[in-house]
């Protein structure tokens, strides 16, 4: 019994729009592995899709739940000039689109939730956000800019997967909008390589130690990168 259940919910979970998403989004436009662009933007079939579902599954109920938080919080405060938005779509000039988690228009600042294990959390709370965490923040504060809002910082708020309220953390920094540019002139880039060489460019385009693990297109032992990759060789000079 319980594997059939197990199976329904990663069936669904596995139908969703986002996890069926094919282009290139500002949640992974940051990572430092250009081969996973490279791989999203020549359209190859994920190999990797047996990963459990579960913290994805929680992260997105998580995410649901506190946009109607502060959806209420501007509710009770009654005041017209609402100080808190929620899900936001915004489009880049690549035709990249995202949605904004949240918008403190009080403050100017572009925040983005991350719904952490434990570990994840301490490594957040130790040396904040990743690289790909703060570009994907700043992506989505120019797309929201572009828009006509008053964008002036950025923030990650790390909330427990397991742990308590208490342990939320958050971090913040001035809106930098040449971190974004930077990231969408690399994928410009990229595009105009794959474009030119097909999958022939795979081989070409270097990896990174970004938790090949997790990436879509992860295949231990696989020798053809036109395919799959066998991930980042850490000792590779």
């Amino acid at each position: 019994m319980i594997d059939e259940m197990r199976a329904v919910v990663r069936e669904h979970e596995q139908s969703r729009p986002r996890s069926r998403q094919v282009s290139i989004g500002p949640s992974e436009a940051g990572t430092t592995c250009a081969r996973r662009l490279a791989y999203r933007l020549l359209e190859v079939d994920p190999c990797n899709t047996d990963s459990d579902p579960w913290a994805a599954i929680v992260g997105t109920s998580v995410h649901a739940w506190l946009a109607d938080a502060f959806t209420a919080a501007n509710d009770r405060d009654g005041d017209d000039r609402k100080r808190w938005h929620t899900e936001i779509g915004v489009e880049l000039p690549t035709y990249m689109r995202g949605t904004v988690d949240l918008y403190d228009a009080k403050t100017g600042t572009v925040i983005d939730h991350k719904v952490l294990g434990a570990t994840s959390l301490k490594k957040f709370k130790n040396d904040g956000p990743s690289e790909q965490y703060r570009t994907q923040v700043h992506l989505y504060a120019t797309g929201l800019r572009l828009s006509g809002a008053n964008v002036r910082h950025v923030g990650i708020v790390a909330w427990s997967r397991s742990g308590q309220l208490k342990d939320a953390t958050y971090w913040t920094e001035p809106y930098d909008e040449d971190r974004a540019e930077q990231c969408l002139q690399r994928l410009d880039a990229l595009k105009q390589t794959t474009g030119l060489l097909g999958r022939g460019a795979l081989p070409l385009i270097p990896t990174a130690d970004a938790h090949c693990t997790y990436c879509p297109f992860y295949l231990p032992g696989v020798t053809d990168v036109e395919d799959a990759c066998a991930g980042h060789d850490k000792e590779a000079k």
